[in-house]
This record gives C-alpha cells, structure tokens and sequence, in this order.
C-alpha cells in the first residue's frame, strides 16, 4: 500500500472513530432534551445527533488534512496535525456541553470572547487529556489500518451521510407541519442549521400548507405544556381597574420614525398631540416576525421558535382573555406567513381570522380590513371591554392605491433619501394614515375614544440606503432607520407630552399588565421591559431578526451571526476596534436564557 493512500485510509477511519467520540460527549444533549418529557421525538433525535456529531468531527479532519496528506503523505506530519485538530474539537464540545447545560447557549466566535481565564485553563486542561486519548487513537487506529480490510468503511460513510441528509429532510417536512417535537432538538446541538424551507415543499406540491398549519397548531395546543420554558417566572396576580377601559393596538408596517410628520402622516400626527409620543422607540425585531414577537411578549425574539413550537401566548393575551375581552383581530398580511401569530401571540384564539378576505393588493386589503373593523366594532357585545388589533401592510409594500398622490410637502424630519427617492413609500403611509383617521373618527362617532386605551407604532422601520452602505429595506442590518419605530399612545385620564428617554416593545406589554390590568407581579416576571409610564429607559436592547441577533447601545451596535460577530459605531459604520462590550453581552446572553430552566 503507498504510503498516500494508507494515510488517506487512516484518515477516514480516525474521523469515524472521533464520530463516534464525540457521540459520547453528545449524549449530554440528549440527556437534556430527554427533559422535555412526552414532547420528544427520540427516533429524530438519534439520526439527527449522529449525523450531525459526525460532520463535527468528519467534515474539519477531511477538508484540512486530505489535501495535505495527498501533497505531503508523511505520516510524521500529518498523525499530529490529526491528533491536534480532533483533541481541539473534543476539548470544545466537552466544555460546550457544560456552557449549554448551565446557560442554555452555545459557544460561539463572540461567546468565546467572554470566557473568564479560569474557563480558559479547563478548556486546556481539557485539550490536554483528549490530546493523550486522540494520541492513543491514532495509534490504534494507525495500525488496524496498516492491512486492507473489506468494504465495511464505504457502507459505515454511507450511513453517516445518510443519517446527516435524512435529519435536514425530516426537519424541513416537520416544521412545515408545526412538529415541534422535531423543531425542539435544534437549540440542543451546537452549530446545527436544520434545513429550513417550508415554500419550496408547498412549490413542490409535497405538502398543502394550510391543511398542514392547522394540523400543527392544532397539535402543538394539544401538547403537554411540559420542557426547559419557565415563562412566566411565577404566577401573575391581578387585580383590574374599573371601569375595564377597551385597547386598540394598530400596527403599521414599516412606518419608521421620521416618518411621523403632518406632511406624510396628518391624522397620526394629529392623534399625537393628544396622546403621549414616545421620540426614541426601537422594535425589538427589524423585521415582522421578531417586532411582533417583541411587541405581544415583551422580550428578545431569540425565543421564538419554544413559543412556537409550543403555541404557548404571552401572560398579556392570557390576562386579556381571563379578564373578558371582545377579540376582534384584523390583519392584512396572513398571520400564518411573515409574523406567525397564529401559533404564538393568537394561539388560543378561537375561530381565528387568519387573513383579509379580500383586496387585489395590500392597499385593497388595508381597505377591506378597515371596513371589517368598523363593521365589528358595530355588533360586537357593548356590555364587553374589546381588545382591537389592526395590522396594516401597504406601508412595507410600497402599494398606495394607483390612483393615491396626495400632494406631499418633503418632510422635514426625514432623510433625503427618503424625502427625494421614494415618493410611493410616503404615499402609502400617507394612504395608511388616512385609514387609521377612519378608525379614529367612528371611535370618535361612537364615543368610545375616551374608554379606549389607543396604542399605534409599527412592527420594524425601512431602509433606503441612508448610510450609504448598500443596506436597503428591512431585516438587513439594524441601523436606526430598520429598528426605530413610531409610538402613540392615547390613555384616557393621562395628559398628553412627549418623552425623549430610549424605550421599545419590550416595554408595552408591561405597561398594559401593570397599568391597566393592575398585575402585581414585577415585570421581570414576564418581561425584559417596564412601564412605559416609570422612568426606566433601556441601557441595552436585544434587537433580532430571523437567524442573527443585535445588542444594541446608544453609542454601538454589536451584531451576532451564526459564526462570527461585529462591532458597528451610531452611524452604523464598522468600528476600528472589534472588542466586545463584554459585560453587555453576558447579560443580554442571560435575558436570551433566563426563561429557560
């Protein structure tokens, strides 16, 4: 045998030997997804924990070493380059498994960047030991492999791969069908993306996606409310205010900030004058699915996918309903789609309207679900207070009516960009506003303004290249045109102002449940907000989208990927130092894991 290929044999063979060792390690893992109890799925969790664990260890030995022995096939070189690379990979995983098991995150580029020097000296200390086991293995595996054997290594690699392809297969169809005794395992193994694409199945014609959404949720409302979700932190107590005043939450998509002008939006503006205008409001998403997220639960976005796959609510729509609130609930986007409201923030709602039931576009829709308000706010019970949700759309999709051009000065609170280039963007919320004036008139005309707690902002803001960095629209970076939002709120018997201290969705919730519904309970319990009413404004923010997070300063702005992180300036620029704000980021690590048990 030439000295290329027996090393190219040992290769192999070690990589699977170092499958089956961090296999080992990996049960940890298992062990604590175990704890979910009747909500597991064990025969996914077996495939995907194999063939996941074994990329871990197969894909980095091969990729890097392969090359070399095929140019260097010097076993003197290429045994320890071996051994060091999978005594690494074992020293990492032994101490992630801890990290998870006490903190329930990963380690990761930014996370390693917070290690105290006590962790610094297990983890090599941890090198260390696996360097004399990986040695002993190379040895051992070094001299099995000095003879040829059967074909059993091919079919071995065979059944690795399939059980890594066969995992990504069945996530993507269980989520497409809301399993989430599928979709829970995710957060347990490190480094694991799970194929992801519930449009390309529907494409296909492999699943009908309405008939599948509602098997989902239905199942997921069935599900023991057992696992590692502790939310709330303990028992919320509540004692109302008489007489019960009615909410109407109005949510207009994409409508940023500066966009809040009498020129684009006269009716809002005019709502503002006798309400209390929040100047320095941020999402806690910059995109739909995470603002709404943070706007209905009051913290980070990163725990979507337990509520979801759960169909848990939030404490606010649970006191909202114990109390005897009149739902009357209108989107124009399909709640099923971006923002998934269905199986989080409307979950336990009955007879749930899922979408407008009519409109050519998303103004035609806004339209239509305006119409549809008005007409259930005409024969709902008047005996009841009513909890109202309007969530406009024209707005994010640049879609005023053809025939809309109302004549609209340039704002002077905006930026030029969007003063000069994006005429349509203002007409439709200026299109969008003239509907929210609709809404406000027949309040007005059925002398329920003055019983009604009024609350308008938007899901995320927009972007149209304002810093000149090639960031356009939203969920893109988390600059303040994508993440700072409107914030009117109208409170019968509180006198209107305007306040400049930094507040966000995460404190509206909080708000409602104290002020209104008179709950005890500290925010803390349910929350990472306060009242928009205390003094308290955030120092911090956890800011999400759909894979990637934000935690956000007034002075910089640190984005965490997947597998790398960066540091961004108030002009959104890269800053010269990438130094972490350490303190920071362990404590927005902790929200992002504190309703976890």
């Amino acid at each position: 045998m030439s000295p290329r290929k027996r090393l190219l044999r040992w290769l192999g063979w070690f990589a699977v030997v170092n499958a089956a060792l961090l296999g080992i390690i990996g049960l940890r893992y298992l062990w604590l997804y175990a704890a979910l109890g009747r909500t597991v799925s064990w025969s996914y969790a077996l495939v995907a924990s194999v063939g996941h664990l074994s990329a871990l260890a197969c894909v980095p030995l091969l990729v890097l070493l392969v090359p070399v022995a095929t140019l260097i096939p010097r076993a003197r070189l290429v045994l320890p380059l071996g051994v060091v690379l999978a005594s690494a990979g074992v020293a990492v995983l032994v101490l992630d498994s801890l990290v998870f098991a006490e903190n329930r995150y990963h380690l990761n580029v930014l996370t390693f960047t917070l290690l105290e020097p006590q962790t610094w000296a297990f983890l090599a200390l941890y090198f260390l030991v696996a360097l004399a086991i990986e040695s002993m293995l190379a040895s051992w595996v070094w001299q099995r492999t000095a003879r040829p054997t059967r074909r059993a290594g091919r079919y071995l690699a065979l059944g690795l791969v399939g059980c890594f392809v066969t995992a990504h297969l069945v996530h993507a169809w269980a989520e497409a069908h809301y399993d989430g005794s599928v979709m829970a395992l995710t957060r347990y193994l490190p480094l694991y993306y799970p194929l992801r694409n519930i449009g390309l199945l529907a494409r296909l014609g492999l699943i009908d996606r309405t008939a599948a959404r509602e098997r989902g949720v239905g199942a997921a409302l069935q599900r023991p409310a057992t696992g590692d979700l502790h939310y709330p932190l303990a028992p919320i107590q509540c004692a109302p205010r008489t007489p019960a005043l009615n909410v109407l939450l109005v949510v207009i998509d994409a409508m940023r900030a500066d966009a809040l002008t009498p020129e684009v939006a006269p009716r809002l503006t005019g709502l503002a004058r006798s309400s209390i205008e929040f100047d320095r409001h941020y999402s806690g998403g910059n995109s739909s699915r995470a603002g709404m997220f943070s706007l209905f639960y009051a913290i980070p976005a990163t725990y979507f996918d337990e509520f979801a796959s759960r169909a848990r609510p939030p404490v606010l729509m649970d006191v909202i309903r114990q109390h005897g609130y009149e739902l009357g609930l209108f989107a124009s986007s399909p709640i099923y789609r971006l923002v998934d409201l269905d199986r989080t923030a409307f979950a336990h709602v009955p007879n749930l309207r899922l979408e407008t039931s009519s409109g050519d576009d998303s103004s035609g829709r806004d339209r239509v679900l305006t119409g549809e308000w008005l007409e259930w706010l005409g024969r709902r019970d008047p005996s009841r207070p009513f909890f109202g949700f309007l969530y406009y759309n024209a707005a994010v999709s640049i879609e005023a009516p053809a025939d809309y051009h109302p004549a609209i000065p340039p704002p002077t609170r905006s930026s030029a960009q969007l003063r000069s280039r994006n005429v349509r963007y203002l007409e439709a919320v200026h299109y969008v506003d003239s509907l929210l004036g609709q809404v406000l008139d027949d309040l007005q005309r059925r002398k329920l303004l003055d019983r009604t707690v009024v609350i308008v902002t938007s899901d995320h803001g927009i972007e149209f290249d304002e810093n000149g960095l090639g960031f356009k629209g939203h969920g893109t970076s988390y600059s303040d045109y994508q993440m700072r939002t409107p914030l009117v709120v109208r409170w019968p018997g509180r006198p209107p102002g305007k306040v400049a201290r930094r507040t966000s969705h995460n404190d509206i919730a909080p708000t409602l449940l104290t002020e209104l519904f008179g709950c005890a309970n500290p925010p803390s319990d349910y929350a990472s907000g306060s009242s928009l009413f205390s003094d308290a404004q955030w120092s911090w923010l956890v800011v999400a989208s759909y894979r990637e997070y934000a935690v956000v300063e007034p002075e910089r702005v640190t984005v965490v990927f997947p597998a790398a992180y960066e540091v961004r300036g108030p002009d959104y620029r890269l800053v010269r130092t990438q130094a972490p704000p350490r303190d920071v980021l362990r404590a927005a690590m902790l929200e992002m894991s504190r309703f976890y048990r």
